[in-house]
């Protein structure tokens, strides 16, 4: 007999442990989305109507998959997307509450675990790189040659950044069944949903609300991408945005943070760290060499 995979729940409460159960014993018959770094799953009253897959490739004239290595050309062609229509939610407890779930897996949060520890080495390496930079650089010196504190470069500490907080949406968990469209279950972001309230109690709370919701398979960096050796950017040119730096630029075309030091030799960039807004930056083709 197949006894299908248990998400774990955090809390270790009475109804963690009632839906635990109640997934072995149903073979999770009911669509759900779990959190994956833990917490309560939103666990659908009726099961979605139909549920349909996306996936958009890239042309070659795009460069979407011109690429030494198969696992990049995958990545770069574009994840699956599924659709799911007309869900449904009902109770005056679970309807809203539900409601409340979505709106907070939509709403971006501050990175942690292990991607969190890649973006954050990558910033920490761009730091000290121009840390020594700055360490190697002789002081201004007056015209007479003697060392001026009104004209000595500052302190490199004092002028390197702190490392920022990384924001992303929450991974979650797609689960139905155990080979249906999510394969048993895919770890996704939300992209979009939709809500219609259908029913309402006398005092004006949500009884029964339809949902749609439009999930997108997640994917975690890699931390060996590299552009000049068979990494594969998404563009070959990017203008630099209000708050952006070489780390996020990097890590949002190649897929990994550890690129920052591709793209600043590609552009001459002697502070990785702070990048003008409006200036273009070109992105190493794969197998190119800065």
């Amino acid at each position: 007999m197949f006894i299908p995979k248990v998400m774990p729940l955090s809390g270790g409460n009475k109804l963690s442990q009632a839906l635990n159960l109640g997934l072995a014993l149903t073979g999770n018959a009911k669509a759900m989305l779990v959190p994956a770094e833990g917490g309560m799953p939103l666990v659908f009253t009726l099961n979605p109507k139909s549920v349909s897959l996306e996936k958009t490739n890239k042309g070659e004239s795009e460069r979407g998959v011109i690429t030494s290595s198969f696992k990049d050309a995958i990545k770069a062609t574009g994840n699956i997307r599924l659709k799911l229509k007309e869900a449904h939610l009902t109770g005056a407890l679970v309807t809203q509450a539900a409601i409340d779930m979505l709106t907070a897996w939509a709403t971006p949060v501050p990175m942690t675990g292990a991607d969190a520890s890649l973006v954050n080495a990558a910033f920490d390496l761009a730091r000290n790189t121009l840390t020594e930079r700055m360490s190697l650089k002789p002081n201004s010196t007056t015209p007479g040659g003697d060392s001026s504190p009104l004209t000595k470069d500052p302190d490199p500490s004092s002028v390197a950044p702190s490392p920022p907080v990384y924001f992303r949406l929450p991974v979650l968990q797609f689960m139905w069944g155990v080979g249906g469209p999510a394969g048993g279950g895919m770890m996704v972001n939300l992209e979009k949903f939709e809500i219609e309230y259908q029913r309402f109690d006398g005092s004006g709370v949500p009884v029964w609300a339809k949902v749609g919701l439009t999930l997108v398979k997640f994917t975690e960096y890699l931390p060996g991408t590299n552009p000049t050796s068979g990494g594969l950017p998404g563009r070959t040119r990017h203008v630099v945005t209000q708050g952006e730096g070489v780390v996020q630029i990097a890590t949002r075309a190649y897929g990994s943070p550890q690129a920052w030091r591709a793209v600043a030799e590609a552009n001459d960039l002697d502070d990785p760290l702070r990048v003008k807004p409006g200036r273009a930056l070109r992105l190493p083709a794969p197998g190119e060499r800065s």
